[in-house]
């Protein structure tokens, strides 16, 4: 995993800038990255034995309560840690500590916990495309909600009472733009210096902000979306408000999608292969395969796309999110938009998966089941022309666009399993149950507002 070379130079970069600490951390199930600021004498153990790291992070709900149900929640076990070592090759700067000087690095368990750290997993996938000779290459979009609101102010709010940061009510608005150019210009120049470059940067329909994450290579493209998440977060709190990644905040607005845009490349050349201009479509054999896997595994895995109780409240009629399992050229009402103008932006646009999804798990779940399609070499059904929102019977298998029927799915999935470890199943399905029975308990203000005066 790491080189000597790589491990002397990160400790030579930390040395260097006369550091005492450098940011380690991880990504857990639910994508937020967990960090420590760690003393650079313990950085070359750090990525060559590892460090003990706390389990427990796998254990907790996004708002940090603990899930009973999670086998990482186990006093009798005596809570013990797993090991994790750190990437050298991910280090990166990090400019909002050590006086803009700061460094951060990326770990994954190496232990028996691997098997239900993202990154573990995900490097487990790229390295099944690398035996086949390929490279996976590409990045998201992500839409995040633009709140004049605090972590814990949103607490005390209804959905109809939650106020938006001004400056982020219309398309494209140049003139929008201008009104929160200091909070974009900060966020554009962080992430530029963290090497998670912005392709666009702009207002999204009511209240979102859209960003382009420019595409890359392998684990870095699952790495870049999820700092940026934590970075925009932050960022936006310096600046007085609060970005969320929820998949719907109130029923009326559009939801907060990430689409992920995948190519794949000879790992040798660095030449695309999804391209063939004498095709039909100029699509290639490896890509209609590749398509023809998410059609028919993607409703399998589906929990891995949309992971969250609300993750479902993006998938209704009216909205920019595909309802149906569909795929098309250039067609942005299907769940895989298929781009073939030139060779070199070649890709499949992935338009199932909500803004708070772990990338590196969602990610995971789109290159299994295209691989599976390219080792099985499936057919792929001709594409729908038009409107893929009209369409009702689509070839193949249903998306389940209930949470519980999503679980459901994943929990008797054969190639969940052959893809996670029934592990990891078992305990992605066990929390997302908690989830549906705390939601239960809870009595909502629509019920306060219906059954009131009863």
């Amino acid at each position: 995993m790491n080189s000597p070379e790589s491990i002397a130079k990160v400790i030579a970069k930390a040395e260097e800038r006369g550091l005492t600490h450098a940011n380690l951390g991880m990504f857990e199930v639910n994508g937020s990255f967990r960090s420590k600021r760690y003393n650079i004498r313990h950085l070359e153990k750090a990525m060559t034995d590892g460090i003990a790291w706390m389990a427990i992070p796998s254990a907790l709900d996004p708002a940090d309560n603990m899930i009973e149900t999670n086998p990482f929640l186990d006093p009798a076990g005596g809570f013990v840690d797993g090991v994790l070592r750190i990437d050298a090759d991910s280090c990166r700067e990090y400019p909002l500590d050590s006086g803009g000087n700061g460094l951060l690095l990326i770990g994954r368990y190496v232990d028996e916990t691997a098997l239900h750290c993202p990154r573990a997993m995900l490097a487990g996938e790229i390295e099944r495309f690398d035996a086949i000779g390929l490279e996976v290459f590409g990045g998201l979009e992500l839409e995040g909600a633009m709140l004049a609101e605090t972590e814990d102010s949103i607490k005390a709010k209804r959905p109809d009472d939650v106020n938006l940061m001004p400056g982020f009510d219309r398309v494209y608005s140049l003139v929008d733009q201008a009104q929160t150019s200091a909070l974009m210009d900060e966020l554009i120049s962080v992430c530029t210096t963290m090497g998670i470059e912005l392709d666009t940067v702009h207002p999204e329909y009511i209240g979102m902000l859209e960003v382009g994450l420019r595409p890359t290579t392998g684990m870095r493209i699952a790495d870049n979306a999820g700092l940026y998440k934590a970075v925009a977060k932050a960022v936006t709190r310096k600046h007085g408000g609060m970005m969320s990644f929820m998949a719907r905040r109130h029923p009326e607005t559009q939801g907060c999608g990430a689409h992920i845009n995948l190519s794949l490349r000879n790992n040798e050349t660095s030449a695309g292969i999804f391209h063939d201009p004498d095709a039909e479509h100029r699509m290639s054999a490896t890509m209609k395969h590749f398509v023809a896997g998410l059609q028919a595994y993607v409703p399998e895995l589906f929990l891995m796309l949309a992971p969250h109780l609300n993750s479902y409240k993006r998938f209704q009629p009216g909205l920019f999110t595909p309802l149906t399992n569909t795929w098309g050229i250039n067609n942005k009402t299907v769940a895989f938009r298929v781009i073939t103008v030139t060779p070199a932006a070649t890709r499949v646009e992935f338009r199932v998966a909500g803004a708070d999804v772990c990338a590196h798990i969602a990610l995971m779940a789109v290159l299994g089941a295209g691989r599976l399609g390219i080792e099985q070499k499936l057919e792929l059904a001709p594409p729908v022309e038009g409107d893929g929102w009209a369409v009702k019977d689509a070839p193949g298998e249903k998306f389940p666009v209930t949470f519980a029927e999503a679980i459901d799915r994943f929990e008797q999935s054969e190639v969940a399993k052959e893809l996670l470890g029934t592990g990891f199943v078992a305990a992605f399905v066990g929390d997302r149950r908690w989830q549906i029975d705390q939601f239960a308990k809870t009595v909502t203000d629509w019920e306060l507002k219906t059954f009131g005066n009863l």
